[in-house]
């Protein structure tokens, strides 16, 4: 099995990946890493990969903006999301050297915006003109910290162990957060209900006064509870937007059969992202 996730070695996303796998207790496991969640997408495609991971929101910071772009786009229909992983994240300030020495601290800009209080109060009383750079990962940030004693990175324990850094400072984040991710695998491949999922569904509006009210009555007269909705803008225009839905149940059920039949006859667009088990709480 080969699985694609964001790099290099040491992110968040192969974190994810290892809980995944150890859940799932599979072996002969190879894992690919891409620079962009657009590159982990596209591999899929290509056949590169049998499943990509990637982070879709975080308790804190809210939803990963290119993984919704990524399952709203026209090759979406050739991928669907199987399953889905909690990672609490800790955040550190990596260096080879001394906090003095620091004159660049690079992350991801997640991990950057989780941080803000230690770099506002904390961080720029200890070092002197710290230039603050968003890197691609929090792993690349770590990676680059390992080159020189005048960078830093905010990244994870387990990236100062890849890269040989040292902890200068422990769980520098704002507050205690999760990132949720997401397995997608090629379309062809169908889970089984198990009692405890979600199904994910993309909607596109027909443009009327209480549109969105009446798909969501759909939900709500059912008893199905919502976990997400998250809108996104549709690329056509200003002010045009589709929306990104969670709902607990499997698309197997019936209930979600039949409000999603419901909600298709009132909407121009609906695409049906993936059904998989919840992923455990932590």
């Amino acid at each position: 099995m080969k699985i694609g996730i964001l790099g290099p070695a040491g992110t968040f996303s192969e974190t994810a990946a290892g809980l995944w796998l150890k859940e799932k207790e599979v072996g002969n496991v190879e894992i690919k890493y891409y620079e962009t969640i657009f590159d982990v997408s596209e591999s899929l495609l290509r056949k590169e990969v049998d499943y990509g991971i990637v982070p879709i929101e975080n308790s804190l910071e809210g939803s990963v903006g290119e993984t919704l772009d990524v399952l709203s786009s026209e090759n979406s229909e050739q991928m669907q999301i199987v399953g889905e992983i909690l990672v609490p994240i800790g955040i550190h300030l990596l260096g080879k050297g001394s906090v003095a020495k620091i004159r660049k601290v690079v992350s991801h800009p997640h991990a950057l915006a989780q941080c803000r209080r230690f770099i506002r109060e904390r961080l720029k009383a200890m070092t002197k003109g710290v230039e603050i750079i968003s890197v691609d990962s929090t792993a690349s940030a770590a990676k680059l910290a390992s080159e020189s004693e005048e960078v830093a990175a905010l990244a994870s324990e387990k990236a100062a162990r890849v890269y040989r850094l040292n902890v200068l400072e422990e769980n520098v984040q704002d507050k205690d957060s999760v990132t949720r991710f997401v397995v997608l695998s090629s379309s062809d491949i169908n889970t089984v209900p198990t009692g405890k999922d979600k199904t994910s569904v993309l909607i596109y509006l027909k443009d009327r006064p209480g549109a969105l009210y009446d798909v969501l009555g759909e939900f709500a007269q059912r008893g199905i509870n919502l976990t997400k909705i998250e809108s996104r803008p549709s690329k056509r225009a200003l002010g045009d937007y589709m929306f990104h839905i969670d709902c607990e149940g499997h698309i197997e059920e019936k209930a979600i059969k039949e409000t999603l039949k419901s909600v298709e006859r009132k909407v121009a667009t609906l695409k049906i992202l993936g059904a998989y088990p919840k992923a455990k709480n932590v």
